[in-house]
């Protein structure tokens, strides 16, 4: 027998030390433009007069109560957020949304005003600017000077505004809209105030008219959006497009992307190891249902609903979310059919929100929206069973990220994440049916494959850019396709550990790195049919991942697609949730779970020598941004379950707190000297997650930003007399510190500064690690963590929460005593104390 220790992650505190962080309150910002303010505000004039009588006109002839809504644009160089803020206050504004257009020359923020005089109080104030007039109103002079001069033009919304994209393809395609009555999605305006729901909606019916069109149940609710469905015809579908409420207006979602399969050869009786207790991990599956009748998972299933409520029943009916739940129950199914002993992990609760549409794939129900009713399967097994961990597979392929605001789906789950305190994994997305390029030779297939992935098709899709959830890509575990007899050679498209090529890759909001994961999601292959005629080959046998079959004709299935990918690491973040409350004595925060789970990620030299070596034909800089392309291709890299507990040869810390804005947290971590020594790969990798207020509506999306900085080769008296020289205003340098006290952690702060999941690594082979020596008795690195805001919102004078871990790692042989001598020299918090390691004999 092998004894193998099982230690308890170290949880630590800060120091005492908290002191103001400062920052410039807006470093870059641009002055406002010279004006001739005779000739501007008489085309701002006009401009105000022209939209609110359009509003008002058409409003009348609908029967509604005139609103007021305008669409503002301004050059974004040069209004800072200080005068956008003062706007909004002096006229009392709701924020509805701010995008950038015309490639970045300028912002259109959309606006709210409650009445009239609000709209007839911005039209005095202009006319003063006009004027040149020194008196003080509202505004002062300088912030009249400030903010007109900012502004741009003045309009109301178009109808080209509200067209969605699945809409767009149709009316450009050509082809006619159905005959008759036929469901739309609709998106409304909203600023948040409840009270006005009910008149939006009596609103929206009067728009419909009486002849057949209706509101198709109750407006669902986000922060920024209320999120509708209709029937109509062509004429009440254009009174939608022309109707300033209305955000916009599009076909609902068709299937989830097609993840092509095949049932596996493997055909034998399994040895079923099932020790899950009632304390075991829990996951929820978020999918087409569950076969609960499958020898394999008929034991783990702790309870079933249908939210989709079409095929009246929780069970599967076209093999997708069997699929999915299969590796989240058991995780690696290679080694399972290997041994052929299959030990469940992880329980499962069984959300059906789609149905088979027919021909065996998932689809949403025509009834609601998405949204709502995965909204809904989430409050209930959170309420019902205490469930944190939710996995969804699905995605709006015709929703494509294109860096703009964020999209509705990804609200709802971010929402979610924070109101809950849940961790959310979600699928990056497929593209069906990838590009085949010409190649004269395997190599030139593969780097061909790989850089398609930086093509506009592969971007992220709804709700694959939520900012708080886990977005997870899929990379390829096998290269060498079948060999088939009497049929022509498979070539696979990409080597081992490398993107797939059916992946979607990031950025996200505010270039967020998206996905963050990636992990198991199978690979494709090509053949050709005829000479000069490839075609691609989706369902290989061993280039397929393994999991579980739907019905009784057989065990197992393969699949390619992110949908598997993301259930891996599902199965991991229920089992690191458990472990972790085990360790504690308590139930971790999503901030802890997800920082652990992107702690344990990493990259092979591979993989970042693969995706270093991509070439984005879109970009058009000088640079060589090789870093770059691999965050947006493999985001951290793919985690493991070795790191559940520390070891002998990895410790981790770890400490969850609160940081008021513009301050900043510090943390003295000892760097055992015998570790920096020693002739093997070393690591120290430095993980942090946070969760702010989000809001659909702005720009920015994120609230605030965390970051954290390491520095070497200082102390804290140094440090803080830095610090309060810039507070000072006595340095201008834009970095915290000179270069020379920064340790080297890669990527720098600023890449993942506008990640709410941030992930840095220090790695060192045989001989490195002088670098972090200064003080041999006692070398130690601070960690800093500060962030400051984005905007205003009403939740600003509470701290922001977030969860900090740092692993000390290596793999040679040697026992340096490396949890002993962190644990002695970090300041262990109180509750941890109590604990001591365990062991456990396998």
């Amino acid at each position: 027998m092998i004894e193998i220790e099982k230690l308890n992650h170290l949880e630590i505190m800060r120091e005492d030390t908290v002191r103001p962080y400062h920052f410039p309150p807006y470093p870059s910002a641009p002055r406002p433009p010279i004006r001739n303010r005779h000739i501007h505000g008489k085309k701002l004039e006009r401009e105000i007069k022209t939209t609110t009588d359009s509003i008002n006109e058409q409003r009348q002839k609908l029967g509604i109560e005139p609103d007021k809504l305008l669409i503002i644009s301004m050059t974004n160089q040069a209004m800072p957020q200080i005068h956008l803020n003062r706007m909004l206050n002096a006229f009392k504004l709701s924020l509805i949304e701010e995008i950038s257009v015309e490639n970045g020359k300028f912002t259109r923020i959309l606006v709210q005003f409650p009445d009239s005089e609000s709209i007839s109080a911005f039209d005095r104030e202009r006319a003063l600017w006009e004027a040149d007039a020194r008196e003080d109103a509202i505004l002062t002079y300088a912030q009249r000077r400030d903010i007109f001069a900012c502004i741009e033009s003045i309009r109301n919304v178009q109808r080209e505004d509200r067209i969605g994209p699945r809409l767009r393809r149709k009316l450009d395609s050509g082809e006619p809209l159905p005959d008759g009555f036929f469901i739309m999605d609709i998106d409304i305006w909203y600023n948040g105030e409840r009270k006005q729901i009910t008149e939006i909606e009596r609103n929206i019916k009067t728009v419909l008219g009486t002849v057949g069109s209706a509101l198709i149940g109750d407006l669902f609710e986000t922060q920024s959006l209320l999120l509708g469905r209709v029937k109509v015809n062509q004429y009440s579908l254009e009174a939608l497009l022309n109707c300033d409420l209305i955000a916009t207006v599009d076909f609902p979602m068709g299937t989830v992307a097609e993840e092509p399969c095949e049932l596996l050869a493997a055909d034998f009786e399994p040895v079923i190891n099932n020790n899950l207790d009632v304390n075991a991990p829990l996951a929820t599956v978020l999918d087409s249902g569950v076969f609960s009748g499958h020898p394999l998972l008929k034991n783990v299933i702790v309870a079933e609903e249908d939210f989709d409520r079409v095929e009246e029943t929780p069970m599967d009916n076209c093999g997708h979310g069997t699929g999915v739940a299969g590796i989240v129950v058991y995780g690696d199914f290679h080694k399972c059919i290997e041994t052929k002993v299959f030990t469940p992990l992880v329980r499962i609760c069984n959300a059906k929100v789609m149905h088979n549409n027919g021909s065996g794939r998932p689809i949403f129900s025509q009834r609601e929206r998405p949204e709502k009713i995965v909204k809904e399967a989430i409050e209930y097994f959170h309420r019902e069973y205490g469930c944190r961990i939710f996995n969804l597979s699905a995605g709006d392929e015709d929703m494509v990220y294109n860096m703009g605001r964020q999209m509705p789906w990804a609200e709802v789950l971010d929402q979610l994440s924070r109101e809950l305190d849940i961790v959310i994994i979600v699928s990056a997305g497929n593209v069906s049916d990838p590009r085949i390029h010409n190649f004269s030779n395997r190599e030139e297939l593969m780097e061909k494959c790989r850089d398609q992935l930086f093509e506009p098709e592969h971007k992220l899709i709804d709700p694959a850019t939520a900012a708080l959830c886990v977005t997870v890509g899929s990379i390829t575990r096998f290269d060498e396709p079948e060999l088939v007899d009497g049929r022509s050679a498979r070539l696979s498209t990409g080597p081992k550990n490398a993107p797939s090529v059916f992946t979607r890759i990031g950025k996200g909001v505010n270039k967020a790195i998206k996905p963050e994961l990636v992990d198991y999601g199978g690979n494709f292959a090509v053949h050709q049919v005829m000479r000069g005629d490839t075609r691609w080959v989706k369902n290989d046998r061993i280039l397929m991942e393994p999991t579980l079959n739907h019905n009784h004709s057989k065990l197992f299935k393969g699949y390619c697609g992110t949908s598997f990918a993301a259930a891996r690491v599902t199965h991991l973040a229920a089992r690191i949730e458990r472990a972790l409350e085990e360790q504690i004595g308590d139930k971790p925060s999503a901030n802890l779970m997800r920082a652990m789970l992107v702690n344990s990620a990493s990259l092979t030299k591979e993989m970042v020598e693969w995706a270093e070596q991509a070439t984005d034909r879109h970009y058009t800089g000088k640079k060589n941004l090789k870093q770059e392309r691999r965050l947006r291709l493999l985001g951290y890299g793919r985690p493991n379950d070795t790191w559940l507990y520390s070891g002998r040869n990895h410790v981790t810390l770890f400490s969850e707190d609160a940081l008021d804005l513009r301050t900043f947290h510090l943390y003295k971590i000892p760097v055992p000297i015998e570790f920096l020594r020693l002739n093997c790969g070393k690591q120290i990798i430095i993980s942090m997650a946070y969760n702010p207020v989000t809001r659909l509506s702005r720009k920015d999306y994120l609230a605030n930003n965390l970051w954290f900085e390491v520095y070497r080769r200082i102390d804290e008296a140094t440090l803080a007399k830095y610090k309060a020289k810039k507070e000072a205003g006595q340095d201008d340098d834009s970095e915290p510190l000179p270069d020379e006290y920064r340790a080297d952690f890669s990527p720098g702060y600023t890449v993942v500064e506008n990640s709410t999941l941030q992930q840095r690594v220090w790695a060192k082979s045989n001989r490195g690690g002088n670098d972090l020596i200064w003080n041999e008795d006692d070398p130690y690195i601070y960690v800093l963590v500060t962030g400051k805001e984005r905007f205003k919102y009403a939740e600003q004078e509470q701290p922001q929460p977030y969860a900090l871990v740092i692993t000390f790692s290596y793999d040679g042989d040697q026992d340096i005593q490396l949890y002993n001598k962190l644990q002695q020299e970090v300041r262990i918090r109180e509750r941890q104390r109590e604990r001591a390691r365990t062991q456990v004999r396998m």
